[in-house]
């Protein structure tokens, strides 16, 4: 009988995250808390979209997903992102990963899912046009025994001084113009449950304090190698500060060896000025395009801020079998796979325009609108 993956049951749920916990935390020694460390993706609320195969009443192969907005300067994605991909390793070998992975892609455009990224970058994903792609700029900053006219403080989000803490840290996050759209009571959840400690990584999380008032917080991943802590910035959210000072701070505060910061190529508010420590570098894990002509309407609005009514009026967006077309009047653009329409929808890559620089108006548009602003993944909403 052929075995076919499925959505789990809610009294599957049990074995289904045992199985996740034995091979991603229990096989490596380390405690089985991937439940606690990811509430929203393994919740009993998303039994629909944990995908399995069992033999013999057992669970042995697994994929997961959470569905999310995001918000793209003000125009709404959904977005799902993949987790906890396993097979138990006495059923390896099978195939059954990637039927899952057929399964729940198929799900996902039935639900009306955009867009879809995986923390990680294995030839499972790329096999299945899941693209790398190269549209941040990482800071590496070293630590420098400086001062800075503001105080840090570090806190644990179990015990606010005030509810007001809180209110102050969403305001913060919700000026980001791009961001994965969060419920208050997720908030609180994914600040708590994002931040485990496991293994070599631990988190340090802190206020940016003026005269008392929080003017900014700051969450850092820090992981242990070889003798030294290193650090990576998985979320801030300022006022007008200077960021730069902040980070050189910290990362002598907390004896890091370096800290990476990472910014969205497009994201002129958060740049830093230290173009020496700069360098051209990867969103994390892979992305792929769920819903080629959803995704373009939904994007519509944030191309109307960058082009010209009239050119956006011409442009249209078709499928065709495994084809992605861009036209303009008598201008065609043919993406002749998904993994380069990924690129050139999420990726800064020159290479690819000019291959279609003949094609005036549609290089106007494509360079003005691409790559889209898409938030850092590995921020609290890395499910």
């Amino acid at each position: 009988m052929e075995i076919k993956p499925r959505s789990a049951k809610v009294e599957e749920f049990d074995k289904v995250t045992g199985l996740i916990n034995y091979v991603f935390r229990i096989s490596r020694n380390y405690k089985p808390t991937m439940v606690e460390e990811f509430p929203l993706l393994l919740n009993k609320d998303n039994i629909e979209n944990m995908i399995i195969i069992s033999e013999n009443e057992k669970v042995v192969s697994d994929v997961n997903y959470l569905v999310q907005d995001v918000s793209i300067q003000g125009n709404k994605l959904k977005v799902a992102a993949i987790g906890g991909v396993c097979t138990h390793p006495d059923y390896e070998k099978k195939g059954y990963s990637s039927k899952i992975l057929d399964k729940a892609e198929e799900k996902m455009f039935s639900d009306g899912v955009d867009v879809l990224i995986i923390s990680g970058t294995r030839s499972l994903y790329s096999r299945r046009n899941c693209s790398v792609v190269k549209s941040f700029y990482k800071y590496t900053i070293k630590p420098e025994n400086i001062e800075i006219p503001y105080e840090i403080v570090e806190f644990d989000e179990t015990n606010f001084e005030k509810d007001a803490d809180l209110d102050k840290m969403i305001e913060l996050y919700n000026q980001n113009s791009t961001r994965f759209i969060r419920t208050r009571d997720e908030f609180k959840k994914l600040l708590h449950a994002a931040t485990i400690a496991w293994g070599p990584i631990d988190y340090k999380k802190v206020f940016i304090k003026e005269n008392s008032n929080i003017i900014g917080y700051l969450i850092i991943r820090t992981i242990k190698k070889e003798g030294s802590i290193i650090g990576e910035v998985v979320e801030i959210g300022v006022n007008n500060i200077n960021v730069e000072n902040i980070l050189k701070y910290v990362t002598n505060k907390f004896g890091l060896e370096y800290l990476d910061y990472k910014v969205h190529v497009r994201n002129l508010k958060d740049q830093l000025g230290c173009n020496e420590l700069k360098s051209l570098d990867y969103q994390q894990g892979t992305i792929k395009i769920i819903n080629y002509s959803k995704l373009c309407d939904n994007l519509k609005g944030y191309f109307d801020q960058y082009v010209d009514s009239e050119l956006l009026e011409h442009i249209e967006f078709k499928q065709v079998e495994n084809k992605y077309i861009i036209k303009y009047k008598e201008e065609e653009l043919m993406i002749e796979s998904l993994d380069k329409l990924n690129k050139l929808f999420f990726e800064r890559n020159e290479e690819q325009y000019n291959e279609f620089k003949h094609l005036k108006k549609i290089y106007e548009f494509t360079t003005k609108v691409f790559p889209i602003d898409f938030p850092w993944t590995a921020n609290l909403n890395y499910q």
